[in-house]
């Protein structure tokens, strides 16, 4: 069986059961007896690699709803099942669902399943393009973290700790496109770059900015997707970094809601940097950053909200501890900045430390003073091996 998923949609319960006990055990299958379920199944069953619906639907057609679900699902490959294939059904299902291919009803089950396998290897091939075209901005990518690590290490900082949120939150509600919101939650804080250490400063300490002052600071997010804005294949990414800029989308009707991947890739940053506000700024635990998040529930998406305390609650236990330079291992995360002796900022709270993190520090400490111990967050076992080490070399 394959394990790529279909989705078939058609109004019709018959002709979907007689498809079920023909194909269910060819592929990974959904059905949905109307748009408003298929809207559901790709929004909450999803991704699925091939989406198969029957044009003549009641209230919303076939090539309706594949267009509505194309900025949803924009990889999966759309065949489109009609008993009216006339021209100009053709060209509606064309420009509207970007469908791969027709088939005429009555379809027998045989020819649907051989067009289903073309469709996966399709679907297949785009991933793969996809997949080149993330490692060619990957370059791009990294060139502006490093500037932003370099001008605003404070930044930089925000940076990594929202990104490991919405990663981490990405992966808890199984959200496609977790990769453009990954690198937006990074690329977000490149906006810092243009705002004036002088206004940043009085931002920190909660001084009244002027009205310039205000403006260069609220359009930091603009700001930013200009600058993304270059760098061909991010354009989505742009879209929802400018996003951030904005309040909340007016929702539409919920009983069939496509979730727009802009608006959620900026629920997403916004619920990010409100819980880092808390966490990483106020020193708030966690799980007491998340209730007082859901006490502004108008602000912040529930099912957003629902998944990080799914996410929280179970996390690997990690408990505070007190490190030398020589001894931060890859994984653990820092609780606090690093600083050199005189108070100038090396690397910000939250970072996970990596291989090349550790060397940058150790060479920096063969000719410049560090403040040590410091505080990072690490497993219980990391915690365990740190505490027996000295044990072990002193019997020995």
């Amino acid at each position: 069986m394959s394990n790529a998923k279909v989705l078939i949609v058609d109004d019709d319960a018959n002709v979907l059961k007689a498809y079920e006990r023909r194909l269910r055990r060819r592929f990974d299958l959904e059905t949905a007896l109307c748009s408003e379920e298929g809207v559901t199944a790709v929004n909450f069953l999803g991704p699925f690699a091939v989406i198969v619906s029957d044009m003549q639907m009641p209230r919303v057609n076939g090539a309706q709803f594949l267009q509505r679900i194309t900025s949803v699902a924009p990889e999966s490959v759309r065949i489109m099942l009609t008993g009216n294939a006339d021209q100009a059904t053709a060209a509606a299902a064309i420009n509207e669902g970007q469908v791969f291919r027709f088939l005429n009803k009555p379809c027998d089950a045989d020819d649907l399943a051989k067009a289903i396998d073309d469709a996966i290897h399709e679907h297949q091939r785009r991933i793969e393009e996809l997949e080149l075209v993330r490692q060619a901005v990957s370059g791009s990518i990294e060139m502006m973290s490093r500037v932003l690590a370099i001008t605003k290490p404070e930044a930089f900082g925000r940076a990594a700790r929202l990104k490991k949120f919405v990663a981490s939150l990405a992966e808890q509600l199984k959200l496609p496109e977790a990769w453009e919101y990954e690198t937006a939650a990074v690329l977000s804080q490149l906006g810092w770059i243009t705002v004036p250490e002088e206004t940043l400063n009085k931002h920190r300490s909660g001084a009244k900015l002027t009205k310039e002052e205000r403006q260069t600071l609220d359009s930091r997010f603009d700001a930013a997707a200009d600058l993304i804005a270059e760098c061909p294949k991010l354009d989505r990414v742009a879209e929802i970094v400018r996003r951030c800029g904005t309040p909340p989308a007016a929702t539409a009707n919920h009983d069939e809601q496509v979730v727009d991947p802009i608006e959620r890739g900026r629920a997403l940053i916004d619920l990010a940097e409100s819980f880092d506000e808390l966490t990483a700024g106020q020193g708030i635990t966690p799980l007491l950053a998340l209730e007082q998040l859901g006490d502004s529930s108008h602000r912040h998406d529930h099912e957003l909200l629902a998944g990080m305390r799914s996410h929280l609650e179970g996390a690997e236990d990690h408990v505070l501890i007190e490190v030398r330079v020589s001894e931060l291992q890859d994984g653990m995360e820092l609780a606090e900045d690093v600083v050199t002796t005189e108070g100038a900022m090396l690397v910000s709270q939250g970072q996970e430390v990596t291989l090349t993190l550790r060397q940058r520090l150790s060479n920096y400490c063969k000719t410049h003073s560090v403040k040590q111990p410091i505080h990072v967050l690490a497993s219980r076992q990391a915690a365990e091996r740190l505490r027996m080490a000295p044990e072990v070399a002193a019997a020995s």
